[in-house]
């Protein structure tokens, strides 16, 4: 860029308006020797101006670092293109920050008129940014580390069902890679069986949005199949749009096996015990009665609820074999079988010869602790000595078979006497319980005292009571176990099965617990932790429901005034610490009955319950106000939003949640229209104003076909020439039922709707028209808007205009505010660009009036830039006013940006502004805005 003026005039003042840039700013010359540096800057290297006026980056860094600048340096000032790029460079407060250098070459006269090339280079501190980025990456690795180290297998699927993610216990699992399982690829490892019935689940419950619960056999790596339980849920966005599904799988094929083998070891034990024609007794080591089969009780008359205790070998037997019994109970002692033959007295009180075979029932070590013994009848028997033979070798096996399966059962077995004396216990029931041999024979709640009011002890007494089997789990505190039991009743007791569930119950309890978060978060915001859009839903259906009839609901909208700026000045992070702090305050001014949710973006609500008629939802509403307008502390800014609320009243404002939701809308709407940081209630009329407001958006949307829209033009005068050196065209909407309607009327819903892009184009094309029959020395100013800037077409627009009027690209100057520089900078600093290489001027209207209008300037090289009329209305007397116009007008004389003043009224602030060098004004003082025919005659004229 050429400048007329050397770099060093104006120097006090450029030098007081680049110390106020909060962005560091450094001026090298073509040696790379600081000629220049601003107050951050400075501060940022901790050095006074002085003391780098004239040194270099060699001075200040490592050599490594500063020939790397260097080098950059160097090839900016040689091809003129701008550069950027970030160092790591530990700065005056002895902190190593990451600082994003931007680069660009500038151009001003020298001292004896020669061009002199200078380097700008402005330091950005992005140090927080690249710090969050990394942070971000370290909770997306934290997340998924949770995940993999689940005792599940997790997965997550999209809308569309493909499955994005699984953990890697899932992988392992399978053998699957991860690219092979995503998508439909764990369809693969599903047994063939199952296969399309599971994808039917799936598909279903995908379509209808509902959970999906399915059991299928799953291919393991090493080829085995397992049996897995899969359980998915859906997930919901904010706003209620679908986002796919989580869901987990467990593998529970050692519960299916062991379901089955306890089926069998019940089924076969009961098979041998109970349906054995012979009697069967299990004694302990000194001979006393434990257990008896159907036979046996049959055999002696003892009814099925009767203890079998006193039926000792004494009590039926004849006294003489007494010897042949105790000898038989001594080898079963030692580890041996007996055979015997005694005599006893049956039910009908006659003597029987039994033979009788006697076995131990070892322990885990190997130790007889219990005695089986099986009586057959042979009183009447005539058989040959061989049949007796099969007989004792039948009943010898029998004995053996019951023994050894007691024993190698994958159950825990106990058998339980009406008394509640323990009187058996296997191997692995003594060590799950954790007994010893002196559990046998003791009381089982003696053993176990803080179970004794439990679901084990209620259950077991059902069974001893009513003689029905029964199968439960329960936890035991002693111990902290679970325990999957099944007690059945007996003859003489009770029998217990049991195996310890612990680790699946708390695999379980994991994912339901899970599944309960999971829900949650489908129910709730996730950043402010409030009831969402769907639980709000929700929960007013609910109340409407319980109170139509007997108490009203008030329902209240709320939204947040000037939310977007702070996210558009502050960032996003700062907008969502806004809404964290915005939602805890609401919860401390409602109720603890009230339901606060957030339905979305900035948009708040409140159900609340009137419970007396007495009782007004506006003083809740002007508590909300209150509460939400106080400063909010964001790191180090301090920021201050308002909120306008709206109220809706069932069932006055109507009784259903539709209803009552867009009442309150209403209502919302029209506290925003009053002027926002305040509230109003739903009254009918506001439906009447909405309507219209809709019926001005039709109007408009006709007015461009109806040839409705006229273009006024302001004059813009040279302060050197006192000629017209330009136009504003400013457009008017004359509508047959309006009148005038003034562009403050209908410009914002052009914005809102997006009619102003068709009706920005007309204006380009007419104003280019009309100016093109003006003298080449006068040009026409366009304004733009900020929605303008999103039509891909913008471009195509102007250069369209520019071909179908024939006039100078240069004569043409497009005005834009900050706003713009603001929504996505630097898609629109690239459609900027693209508009100067058509040829056309480029000016920054309302300057001044933004956060950052300095920055601005070194973003884009503007030709022009109009002071708002703010910093006019209070001149010639007003200081603060009077010093701005001077930095502004010294800036632009020195970057060569052409100056315009607008809201010039009256001759003492025309005096003013000429006096400190403005090269344009433009105001009432020339003239008002004026059609085209009268806008002709005037620049005829040549002065206004």
């Amino acid at each position: 860029m050429n400048v007329s003026t050397p770099f060093r005039t104006s120097a006090d003042a450029i030098a007081s308006i680049l110390d106020g840039t909060p962005e560091p700013l450094i001026v090298k010359d073509r040696s790379l020797r600081f000629l220049f540096l601003n107050a951050a800057a400075c501060a940022l290297i901790g050095r006074p101006r002085e003391a780098l006026t004239g040194r270099s980056d060699r001075d200040l860094w490592p050599e490594e670092v500063a020939g790397r600048l260097a080098a950059m340096d160097k090839a900016v000032l040689a091809t003129g293109e701008g550069r950027e790029h970030e160092e790591r460079l530990t700065t005056s407060d002895r902190i190593c920050r990451t600082l994003r250098l931007k680069k660009r070459r500038i151009t001003v006269a020298g001292p004896e008129g020669a061009d002199q090339p200078l380097l700008v280079e402005t330091i950005v501190d992005v140090s927080d940014f690249r710090r969050r980025e990394e942070d971000l990456r370290a909770s997306a690795e934290r997340y998924r580390a949770i995940a993999d180290q689940a005792p599940v297998m997790i997965w997550v699927a999209d809308e569309t069902g493909d499955t994005s993610f699984f953990s890697r216990l899932w992988l392992e699992t399978t053998g699957q890679k991860e690219e092979e399982a995503l998508g439909f690829g764990w369809v693969d490892v599903i047994h063939p069986d199952d296969r399309e019935v599971v994808k039917k689940a799936f598909f279903h419950a995908n379509t209808t949005r509902k959970p999906v619960r399915a059991e299928y056999r799953l291919r393991r790596a090493d080829g085995s199949w397992a049996w897995i339980l899969d359980v998915g849920r859906p997930r919901f966005a904010a706003d209620g749009s679908f986002l796919g599904y989580i869901g987990c799988a467990l593998d529970i094929s050692e519960r299916r096996a062991a379901e089955t083998a306890r089926r069998e070891t019940q089924a076969f034990i009961k098979s041998i015990f109970d349906s054995s024609v012979d009697c069967v007794r299990v004694l302990d080591l000194d001979g006393r009665p434990l257990m008896m089969n159907k036979a046996g009780r049959d055999l002696f008359g003892i009814s099925a609820d009767a203890g079998v205790q006193s039926h000792t070998w004494s009590s039926i037997g004849n006294p003489a074999d007494a010897p042949r019994v105790e000898a038989a109970l001594q080898a079963v002692r030692q580890g041996r079988s007996a055979r015997f033959e005694i005599t006893v007295r049956d039910v009908h009180e006659k003597e029987r010869c039994m033979d009788v075979v006697v076995a131990p029932i070892p322990n885990a070590e190997g130790v007889p602790y219990r005695t089986l013994s099986i009586w057959r009848d042979i009183s009447d028997a005539k058989h040959a000595s061989e049949e007796a033979e099969l007989a004792r070798r039948q009943a010898e096996t029998a004995a053996d078979r019951l023994s050894a399966v007691l024993d190698s059962t994958m159950d825990s077995v106990m058998f339980i006497d009406r008394d509640w004396h323990v009187r058996y216990l296997n191997e692995n029931a003594r060590r799950l319980l954790r007994l010893d041999e002196k559990a046998l024979g003791a009381a089982l709640w003696r053993l176990f005292p803080r179970e004794r009011k439990g679901l084990l002890a209620r259950s077991c007494r059902r069974v001893m009571q009513e003689h029905r089997p029964a199968s439960f789990e329960d936890y035991l505190p002693s111990l902290d176990i679970w325990l999957e039991v099944n007690a059945s009743p007996t003859q003489d007791g009770i029998s217990v099965f049991f195996r310890d569930i612990t680790e699946r119950r708390r695999a379980e309890e994991d994912r339901l617990l899970a599944q309960k978060q999971i829900a949650h978060m489908a129910r709730h915001d996730m950043l402010t932790g409030l009831p969402n859009r769907l639980f709000f839903r929700e929960c007013f259906d609910q109340a409407l429901e319980k109170a139509l009839g007997s108490a009203k609901i008030a329902v209240l909208c709320l939204d947040l005034d000037g939310f977007k700026l702070v996210n558009d000045t502050f960032g996003h992070p700062a907008g969502d610490a806004l809404l964290r702090q915005v939602s805890t305050r609401l919860g401390r001014v409602v109720a603890e009955t009230d339901t606060a949710a957030r339905l979305g973006g900035d948009e708040f609500a409140v159900i609340r319950r009137l419970v007396t008629d007495g009782e007004a939802p506006s003083t809740l509403a002007q508590r909300i106000i209150d509460a939400l307008s106080e400063p909010y502390a964001i790191d180090t800014a301090s920021l201050v939003v308002g909120a306008s609320v709206g109220i809706a009243v069932a069932p006055d404002d109507g009784t259903t949640a539709d209803e009552l939701i867009k009442a309150a809308d209403v209502a919302l709407y029209s506290a925003k229209a009053a002027g926002r940081g305040t509230y109003r209630q739903f009254e009918p009329e506001m439906g009447a104003q909405l309507q219209a407001h809709q019926q001005m958006k039709l109007a408009l949307r006709r007015a461009l076909d109806r040839r409705e829209l006229e273009l006024y033009y302001q004059p813009l005068v040279s302060l050197r020439s006192k000629k017209v050196s330009g136009c504003e065209a400013l457009v008017r909407w004359r509508n047959p039922e309006r009148g005038m309607v003034a562009p403050e009327n209908f410009i914002p819903i052009a914005e809102e709707t997006g009619l102003i892009v068709p009706i920005g184009e007309w204006v380009l094309k007419e104003a280019c028209r009309e100016a093109a029959a003006w003298p080449a020395s006068v040009s026409i100013a366009v304004n733009l808007s900020p929605i303008q800037f999103r039509d891909k077409k913008l471009v195509k627009a102007v250069a369209a205009a520019i071909a179908a009027s024939g006039i100078d690209p240069a004569r043409l100057q497009l005005e834009i505010t900050e706003s713009v520089l603001l929504d996505e900078s630097d898609h629109n600093l690239e459609l900027l660009q693209e508009l100067r290489n058509l040829g056309v001027k480029i000016a920054m209207d309302d300057f001044g009036t933004g956060y950052s209008s300095l920055g601005y300037l070194r973003s884009f090289p503007f030709d022009k830039i109009k002071v708002d009329r703010a910093f006019i209305r209070d001149l010639p007397s007003g200081k603060e006013s009077l010093a701005i116009l001077k930095a502004v007008a010294g800036l632009g004389h020195s970057l060569g940006i052409t100056t315009t003043v607008e809201g010039v009224e009256t001759e003492g602030q025309l005096e003013t502004v000429n006096a400190e060098g403005f090269d344009e004004a433009q105001g009432y003082l020339f003239a008002q805005p004026l059609p085209a025919s009268e806008i002709t005659i005037l620049i005829a004229a040549g002065l206004i």
